[in-house]
């Protein structure tokens, strides 16, 4: 397996995946009035974050070798904003919102995720599906 389809297919199905887990445990979570300082939920979080930095380590590698995620300009500039510039503002924001009281930590990572799911998505597609 090479490391264009590492970056795009192990790695890019599991961030996708990560932020749907998020999205679904967070909106579990907040409907059962579950306690917003659960441990393993932020650990889940984290994995997906990590996740993220990972595949954007991995990413600047193809790019160091001159391996672009497509022959179309557009899609070589959309894919690194759907997959890390977006998804990173959105975590950004999520995070400061939760943090300052303006919505609730489970409802807002439960946006988050959603928000990242299809941010994620959309990446993938740009690039692997084309």
């Amino acid at each position: 397996m090479s490391f264009a389809s590492i970056h795009g297919y192990v790695i890019g199905i599991a961030i996708i995946g990560s932020w749907l887990v998020v999205m679904l445990l967070a909106l579990v979570l907040r409907l059962v009035r579950a306690d917003a300082d659960n441990g393993w939920f932020w650990r889940v979080v984290s994995v997906a974050q990590v996740l993220l930095v990972v595949q954007l380590l991995a990413g600047a590698v193809l790019l160091i070798m001159g391996r672009l995620p497509s022959a179309h300009a557009f899609d070589n500039i959309f894919h690194p904003l759907y997959g890390l510039v977006f998804p990173g503002i959105v975590l950004f924001v999520g995070h400061k919102w939760s943090r300052d009281g303006r919505m609730h930590p489970l409802s807002a990572f439960a946006l988050v995720g959603l928000v990242n799911f299809g941010l994620t998505a959309r990446a993938f597609m740009v690039a692997v599906v084309g």
